[in-house]
């Protein structure tokens, strides 16, 4: 709470640095898996979509085109309002 009050800048990097000390926890609790492309397509089907949630500077349109000529699918882009929403 002392953190909070004077220091609200720096609650996420005690919380975090506080995880990463924890036996039970450490750093793979503070460090989001990589996104496999490959794996997440393979998961899905025509009728369990591929929904990806994007956080600013984000931007799987290169491992999405990737996976396309690999698999020789064709990606048509539209536009979904301040972004681009692709769709294979």
């Amino acid at each position: 709470m002392f953190v909070r009050i004077f220091r609200p800048d720096k609650v996420i990097p005690v919380i975090q640095k506080m995880i990463k000390k924890e036996k039970e926890l450490g750093p793979q609790y503070i460090v989001p898996p990589p996104f496999d492309m490959e794996k997440s397509f393979s998961d899905s089907s025509n009728k369990v979509p591929i929904i990806i949630v994007l956080s600013p500077g984000a931007d799987p349109m290169n491992e999405l085109l990737k996976l396309a000529g690999q698999m020789k699918a064709r990606v048509d882009s539209i536009s979904l309002g301040q972004g681009q929403g692709k769709i294979a």
